[in-house]
């Protein structure tokens, strides 16, 4: 049984702050156009209803997709000009006309130390940019994990690194100390 006081209570909760006052108020006015709106436009409403939830689906996946691609990108950036110039540098020794057996082995050995060191540059940046996003989310969410949007930004920071492999992987297996 709900007493008189408890709801005396929850009202001077609500009312003492100012940010609870506007979304309870908010609250009202939605709930009442939803009653409204089912009580007068059923059959339009069911059609309107499911037309609106997909959008909003559509714009979380967009918004995690842009997130994650700024996270990746952002990454990549920072690794950038260090994998461009040992890229650079593996590709005009290959393009030398005179290539030596202790040559390639050097630049194996430089490609793969260089290479590892990227790598976790790109994962270390990579995961302060995507700690960063979460802390964000977390806040905007009252502390609380926002995994509906957690899960796919997620999976599409996995596949932005992915396709990165993909294109890497062709660049790097493709020079003449591999052959």
């Amino acid at each position: 049984m709900i007493k008189l006081s408890e709801i005396k209570e929850s009202i001077e909760e609500i009312t003492s702050n100012n940010k609870k006052l506007i979304q309870f108020g908010i609250f009202l006015v939605l709930a009442a156009f939803v009653f409204i709106g089912l009580t007068f436009f059923k059959d339009t409403f069911q059609t309107i209803g499911y037309s609106l939830l997909y959008i909003e689906l559509v714009i979380l996946v967009l918004a995690a997709w842009a997130l994650a691609g700024h996270a990746v990108m952002k990454s990549l950036f920072l690794i950038g000009a260090s994998l461009s110039l040992i890229i650079f540098l593996a590709q005009s020794y290959c393009d030398a006309p005179n290539l030596t057996k202790s040559g390639n082995d050097a630049l194996k050995v430089l490609l793969a130390f260089s290479l590892l060191y990227l790598s976790f540059d790109f994962f270390r940046s990579l995961y302060a940019e995507v700690t960063a996003r979460s802390k964000t989310l977390k806040q905007a969410n009252d502390g609380k994990n926002p995994w509906i949007f957690l899960v796919p930004f997620a999976l599409f920071v996995g596949i932005f690194v992915w396709q990165l492999y993909q294109v890497m992987f062709p660049i790097i297996s493709n020079l003449c100390i591999y052959a």
